[in-house]
């Protein structure tokens, strides 16, 4: 549906997520690793952002959660995937960046999927590393940012869910933030170059629309990046429901799960989680009508 120009986004800016320059482990420690969530606890209180840097993914370097192998990147000039999770990242001089397949799809009016960066902080049981390859269930939620009551989820987009796989890690992600969710055209955040390495004949601003904080404004900003990242580009505007009216969605609050990966993200992402089988499955076709997913009331844990 066509996009509708509305005010701009509060002034407070939201950094996009930071992917490690080097395989090297971040020289400050994460936070304690929390136990993870029970299969049917939800965390409630967080909310989420988006972001398309093109760099390789965090979870693409060796040694990264519990998985059988690190996540796919792919090479930045001919795009195939690389099984060697040595190679440099595209955003640091080498050639290793963001598989243009890593980004959202939906599956169904009330399901999408895609792939995500998760927060460090381990306050809502999220700490880093130790989460990729995990898949999470995000439902989106009719809540509102509380300082200066802004965004959240568009009315369309209450009850909707996405699953995401971890494939990246914020290290500026923290706090009540737990997600940052890889959408083209969402901003590339402080990595500005990576983008324009992976495809030739593009300028910085077309990935994000001259906004590396944010992105594109209107679907027909999409229109300027190239034509494989068009596509999930514009699922922002139709499904997401990206500044559809009144400023929402924007920047949407969610109540999270974690669950065992589709194998539409583990075909994609090359990665499983060794206890994937631990968690319950997702079952596509009950999400159809949005809101059908919910399974029945849980215990919650809310982030304070």
């Amino acid at each position: 549906s066509p996009a509708t120009t509305v005010a701009p986004i509060p002034p407070t800016k939201v950094p996009t997520t930071v992917a490690p320059e080097t395989p090297t482990p971040s020289p400050q420690p994460p936070a304690p690793s929390p136990e993870p969530p029970a299969s049917s606890e939800w965390i409630k209180g967080t909310w989420t952002t988006g972001y398309w840097d093109c760099c390789k993914p965090s979870c693409a370097w060796a040694g990264k959660g519990n998985v059988d192998k690190p996540t796919l990147a792919c090479d930045a000039k001919t795009g195939e995937r690389l099984f060697d999770a040595n190679v440099r990242s595209v955003c640091d001089g080498g050639t290793a960046a963001a598989c243009a397949d890593n980004a959202p799809f939906m599956v169904n009016r009330g399901l999408s999927m895609g792939f995500s960066a998760v927060a460090v902080s381990g306050s809502h049981g999220l700490s880093g590393d130790d989460n990729c390859g995990q898949c999470y269930e995000l439902k989106f939620v009719d809540q509102i940012h509380p300082k200066g009551n802004w965004g959240g989820s568009h009315p369309d987009l209450v009850g909707k869910s996405m699953v995401v796989q971890v494939t990246n890690i914020g290290y500026d992600v923290n706090g009540e933030h737990s997600f940052d969710i890889q959408i083209p055209g969402a901003g590339q955040g402080i990595f500005t170059s990576g983008c324009t390495a992976q495809f030739s004949g593009f300028s910085s601003g077309d990935f994000d629309c001259d906004n590396n904080y944010g992105g594109c404004f209107e679907k027909s900003g999409c229109a300027r990046l190239p034509q494989e990242l068009q596509k999930p580009c514009e699922w922002r505007y139709d499904w997401y429901r990206w500044f559809a009216e009144g400023g929402q969605t924007n920047n949407p609050y969610v109540h999270f799960r974690r669950v065992q990966c589709p194998r539409e993200l583990t075909e994609i992402s090359g990665s499983v989680p060794s206890d994937d089988e631990a968690y319950p499955k997702v079952d596509v076709d009950s999400y159809a009508q949005p809101g059908s997913g919910e399974p029945s009331p849980s215990p919650a844990t809310t982030v304070a």
